[in-house]
């Protein structure tokens, strides 16, 4: 029995009840009357104030709706053959497919206010990093002590451990080591299609009780995050990342990630928290 081929037709399958609920969702929504699409906008705007008055702050959400795709992603067993063309460092494959590194000698002088003027040299040097081009700096999942490069695939950027390096940066501005995740043969699964609103995201968030009182929204992001995986595939769909801090309590200084599928609204788990002691530190799933 070919269980490859199985595990693909589940893939398939899957996919297209999701994508069924979601054109039937966006079907209810578009069969609306003004009225009450005027009422919806209306309630949008009631739940805002509603935020506000529970001392939530965030900058004015964007109501514009967004796109993205379904995206596969095979694991590639090629990433662990090419170890043996990285230099100057001592480097190993781990069992969930990404690559833990050492610098034999560290990178000094980076500036920990901005190490992508150094790190970016770095990344893009085929002799230190494999597949570097592929990655940019980004600033929202960066801090002090951690430096974060994302995987850029198709549209967007990928916010998992699975597309990410994260250099481990000391406080004198040293550069030890990092990790490093690559998402190899990379394919869209269908047709672009349109995502919630930022502002939708949030209200469904906030409505779903996932952001407390007295709360900071500190950034949001369109992103792609791991949606399910199987065997020797995984796939990505676009997410609202948003970062929540707490003003006090005892979750007073901890980032936490929440994540909302862009495609449906509904509230994903892989939320990720981190205490902070300077700067904004996270973790990705």
């Amino acid at each position: 029995m070919d269980f490859r081929r199985i595990e693909w037709l589940f893939l398939v399958a899957f996919i297209v009840i999701d994508i069924f609920l979601f054109a039937a969702f966006q079907r209810d929504t578009s069969g609306e009357t003004d009225t009450t699409s005027s009422r919806s906008a209306d309630s949008d705007t009631t739940i805002i104030k509603e935020m506000r008055a529970d001392e939530i702050t965030f900058s004015a959400p964007s109501k514009k709706s967004g796109e993205g795709y379904y995206i596969s992603t095979t694991n590639d067993a090629s990433i662990k053959s090419s170890l043996t063309s990285l230099s100057d460092q001592t480097v190993r494959y781990q069992t969930d497919g990404t690559i833990a590194s050492t610098f034999k000698t560290a990178i000094t002088g980076v500036d920990t206010k901005h190490p992508d003027k150094t790190l970016d040299t770095v990344v893009n040097n085929g002799a230190l990093i494999l597949n570097g081009t592929n990655y940019f700096y980004n600033s929202q999942l960066s801090s002090r002590n951690t430096v974060v490069y994302t995987q850029h695939v198709t549209d967007g950027q990928i916010y998992s451990r699975y597309g990410e390096i994260r250099f481990s940066l000391t406080n004198d501005g040293q550069v030890t080591g990092y990790t490093q995740g690559y998402l190899a043969s990379v394919a869209t699964l269908r047709e672009k299609t349109e995502t919630i609103s930022e502002r939708k995201a949030l209200i469904w968030l906030y409505q779903y009780n996932q952001i407390a009182n007295n709360t900071k929204i500190v950034w949001t992001k369109l992103a792609y995050t791991r949606y399910f995986t199987l065997k020797n595939s995984s796939v990505y769909i676009p997410t609202w990342v948003i970062a929540v801090k707490a003003n006090s309590g005892n979750n007073a200084g901890v980032l936490q990630l929440k994540h909302v599928n862009a495609f449906t609204g509904a509230i994903l788990t892989n939320d990720s928290n981190v205490k902070t002691v300077s700067g904004t530190s996270t973790t990705s799933n």
